[in-house]
């Protein structure tokens, strides 16, 4: 047993994220059964941070739209997240914090100013990669932080579908070469959807149904592809069949951080490729996956086409073999209670 698993019982962690477990995102869930597992007696609970005043040795943030709200406009919550803040501190806890994002995607004033509060306010910073924690550092030099990688989805969806089974599933060619692409197609991207959130905008949802109806058919015949785009969220029962049936997974997303679609692409045995931003084209790069200038065209289609010479040369045993042994959920785990301890004894 490590260290971790034998002289840290004692430690109590709040992981302040929703307890109820209405999220599609399974990140903070399993990452907590793995801090779980390496010795600490920690839970997740939002209202917990707001409300108890129980002692904890650690609170550990995540995002800081799940501690004031995703929509939050209240100005008042500022000053009370300051309170709760300088309440636990003065009981003996310390603060870890997860970056999982520069900045929100949708910010405003109030949930911006709650991520400088976050950012400043914790003991230690954890970083997904070298990137996030280079880049915060000339934000913060004096900071405490260290590079622990995300976790792979290990137990928590099927695993053991073939390809030939998954394209079965969903009515694919065997023969096919399948790239997908899970999530938000943002700036100046429209995806081509049936249904669309676009409200008002009548040109957005003109395009956004012309694109569904006309474009993508007409497209899909002239060049024999088979395409298609939809916006609603995949039930967590499909994901695994998605992954099993692709080749490729791709990262489209041009201004991001961190995408927990690379360790999930890499338990599949999936080759990645993605853009050359934040903490993904640092970890593509390391292990061999392609990656693109996302302003160029012609990069990004060289990447596809590499992407599937490396998708038949074997690549994806090679990610796999690379996400068991260095994002494993028990090395996760032990990194966040090597952590813990670290931001209590100083």
């Amino acid at each position: 047993m490590s260290d971790s698993e034998t002289d840290s019982p004692s430690i109590k962690a709040l992981i302040v994220f929703r307890e109820n477990g209405e999220t599609d995102n399974l990140f903070v869930p399993i990452l907590c059964d793995a801090i779980r597992m390496a010795g600490i007696d920690v839970r997740c609970s939002t209202k917990e941070f707001w409300e108890s005043d129980k002692h904890y040795d650690i609170i550990h943030f995540q995002w800081p739209e799940e501690v004031v709200g995703w929509t939050c406009n209240d100005p008042d919550i500022i000053r009370r997240l300051e309170e709760r803040i300088s309440f636990f501190r003065s009981r003996g806890a310390r603060f870890v914090y997860t970056r999982h994002n520069v900045r929100p995607h949708y910010a405003n004033g109030i949930i911006s100013r709650a991520y400088d509060i976050i950012e400043s306010q914790s003991d230690i910073v954890a970083h997904m990669g070298r990137f996030s924690r280079d880049e915060f550092l000339t934000k913060y030099p004096d900071s405490q932080n260290v590079v622990i990688p995300h976790h792979i989805y290990q137990y928590t969806y099927k695993e053991d579908i073939s390809v030939e089974r998954a394209r079965q599933y969903f009515n694919l060619s065997q023969d096919a070469f399948i790239v997908t692409a899970f999530g938000k197609f943002r700036n100046r991207l429209y995806p081509f959807s049936r249904r669309n959130s676009y409200g008002r905008n009548f040109i957005k949802r003109w395009i956004s149904k012309a694109g569904y109806y006309l474009l993508m058919p007409l497209l899909n015949r002239m060049y024999k592809l088979q395409a298609g785009a939809n916006d609603e969220l995949i039930d967590n029962c499909d994901l695994p069949y998605y992954m099993a049936a692709s080749d490729v997974i791709f990262i489209q997303r041009k201004d991001i951080l961190n995408s927990g679609n690379v360790p999930l692409a890499f338990l599949y045995h999936k080759v990645v490729v993605g853009p050359k931003v934040g903490n993904i084209g640092e970890l593509l790069s390391e292990t061999g996956n392609p990656t693109f200038d996302p302003d160029d065209k012609k990069d990004i289609l060289r990447a596809l086409e590499e992407a599937r010479r490396l998708a038949a040369w074997g690549q994806g045993e090679v990610n796999y073999t690379y996400g068991m042994e260095n994002m494993s959920i028990r090395k996760v785990g032990q990194a966040y209670a090597q952590t813990y301890k670290q931001a209590i004894n100083g």
